[in-house]
């Protein structure tokens, strides 16, 4: 018989709650995602294999497709140097005395310095707004929640790609059934890593098309006098709560879960934004609808 083609809908149903949708996430959702998910990373690994010999893809082939948005480039780089970091202290049983200025150096770090020529993929200094925008709305969300829902939910913040039995050896039969291509080990670190991020964007966008649904006539009407506007939809009149006295228990027990239709909207909008990247009248690069990148 066929080996069954692995699927990675319960690691994905975890990672979409612990980013901010319903705790129990819409399934046809979740299966939605998980096609689209495989879809992105295999163009994604298409694309990398073009800088290589097209048989084998390396990681840093993979980090190579980050380099136009620096942001992402500098969210990967604080990734690898957090990983790093946490093998150093597992490996030892006194916290390391770490210099600022010494940082971890495995080879994608490396990689990264050396098409680095502004210094800014490197900059540690600027704030990741993507990044605090999640954090901030976990929290919301998990202020009010018992030690029993909170463990639960933490557990879901650590969901990954990588937190399953096999989990290399599942996403590369995942993208590629038919064993094809020669994946070096750290091309499916840096696959997961992407894969995740993708989850991650689309519960981002998908929170954004409803808060737009819901700010009705006013164009403005979404835009919160303080705090993350992608989990403005959380805290607003279907909850029949007031501005400034929000209820977290309440919203995250009652939040409706991510929609199909909700997803669809996202790709459509990624798809055919209303205003985007100017291509001088030439095909729009298939890099140009890829998430993560």
């Amino acid at each position: 018989m066929p080996n069954k083609m692995p699927n990675h809908l319960h690691q994905i149903h975890m990672m979409m709650y612990g980013l901010g949708d319903s705790h129990e996430p819409n399934p046809d959702t979740v299966q939605l995602v998980e096609n689209i998910v495989q879809s992105q990373l295999k163009t994604i690994v298409i694309e990398a294999l073009k800088y290589g010999d097209g048989k084998v893809l390396r990681g840093r082939d993979l980090v190579f497709l980050l380099r136009h948005n620096k942001y992402k480039m500098q969210r990967f780089v604080r990734y690898i140097l957090h990983k790093e970091l946490s093998q150093k202290l597992k490996c030892s049983n006194t916290v390391p005395k770490v210099d600022p200025d010494e940082r971890p150096k495995n080879k994608l770090i490396k990689f990264i310095e050396s098409i680095d020529e502004t210094g800014e993929f490197m900059d540690m200094s600027e704030v990741d707004e993507t990044k605090v925008e999640r954090m901030l709305r976990a929290d919301r969300i998990s202020r009010n929640l018992n030690e029993e829902k909170y463990l639960e939910f933490q557990k879901s913040r650590c969901a990954s790609f990588k937190s399953c039995p096999r989990s290399f050896e599942n996403v590369r039969q995942w993208i590629d059934p038919k064993k094809e291509i020669i994946f070096e080990d750290d091309s499916m670190e840096v696959l997961c890593y992407l894969a995740f991020q993708t989850v991650a964007e689309l519960v981002d966008y998908a929170l954004l098309v409803r808060e737009d649904a819901q700010s009705g006539s006013d164009p403005l009407a979404h835009l919160p006098s303080s705090g993350s506007y992608y989990t403005a939809a959380m805290f607003k009149a279907p909850h029949g709560l007031e501005r400034g006295r929000v209820d977290c228990a309440r919203i995250r027990t009652n939040q409706a879960p991510i929609s199909v239709s909700e997803i669809k909207e996202v790709m459509r909008r990624v798809y055919s934004p209303q205003a985007g990247k100017l291509n001088f009248g030439g095909k729009v690069p298939d890099t140009h609808y890829l998430l993560a990148l």
